[in-house]
């Protein structure tokens, strides 16, 4: 019997993948193309495919429009704004201030930091659409098929960071939206296989995959991660490395998009 295979598209949005995006990831148009391809070519064999969109909008606490400091001028991007830069003073949040710096807290207590990006993947704008070459594929897809793909959204939550499809950074006990997503996890465990794709391999993408191993580990056996699908923000990223390599040991296999075998 012929194995039911998922896709699992993370962000492939205009934002990240085209040249001029707003948070470009290098060689992200040459992914988009080898995923669209591997649809094109296989789209008899696939059985489910979930997209997700980076959802946010303009006001968000990993953007510079959120924060300001004491003479008015906000962040530069790429800034990290730590629990102790609020408390001294250096920066302050225009929006929820109390919330804020408990949020930045409860992510320092995880060992994380926060960063300010460029305002990326604002809801309704160019750069939050589905890069064309895969929208194009999916949709044949869906009408050759008879199958509807299906979009998740993360991210629009004005007051935490979401890399992970399946949670978001601190996930907020009031926003749903927030918590861990059981239901697209039970979804993707339906399969005998999940093909991982999308951007960026060392934020978006490390993370859900992250979040997956830990919350379903039964799952994570049947990752099919394509490494030539993704690429880093960070080049040569040695720590996203050291965690791919990690997750083989919870049973996900590494290939790519030529070498896969049904």
């Amino acid at each position: 019997m012929n194995k039911k295979v998922a896709i699992l598209g993370i962000d492939l949005q205009n934002d990240f993948v085209k040249q001029s995006g707003s948070l470009s990831v290098n060689g992200a148009e040459g992914d988009a193309k080898r995923i669209a391809d591997f649809i094109h070519n296989n789209g008899d064999k696939i059985s489910y495919m979930v997209f997700t969109l980076d959802s946010h909008r303009a006001n968000h606490i990993a953007h510079a429009s959120y924060w300001e400091d004491k003479n008015g001028n906000e962040p530069a991007v790429f800034t990290n704004i730590t629990a102790q830069d609020v408390h001294t003073g250096v920066w302050t949040a225009k929006i929820n201030p109390l919330g804020a710096v408990t949020y930045l807290e409860e992510l320092e207590k995880k060992g994380k930091k926060h960063t300010i990006w460029p305002p990326h993947c604002i809801m309704g704008t160019e750069g939050w659409a589905l890069y064309k070459d895969i929208s194009d594929a999916l949709i044949e897809w869906e009408t050759k098929y008879k199958i509807p793909f299906q979009l998740e959204f993360k991210g629009s939550n004005w007051y935490t960071e979401h890399y992970s499809i399946f949670r978001a950074e601190v996930e907020l006990p009031n926003y749903p939206e927030t918590q861990v997503n059981h239901n697209l996890l039970k979804t993707l465990n339906r399969f005998d296989e999940v093909i991982l794709v999308g951007e960026a391999r060392d934020f978006c993408v490390l993370n859900s995959l992250k979040d997956l191993i830990s919350e379903t580990p039964d799952l994570a056996k049947k990752v099919v991660v394509f490494e030539d699908c993704m690429s880093n923000v960070i080049q040569n990223n040695a720590e996203a490395d050291a965690f791919y390599q990690d997750a083989q040991k919870a049973g996900v296999k590494i290939s790519n998009s030529i070498d896969y075998k049904f």
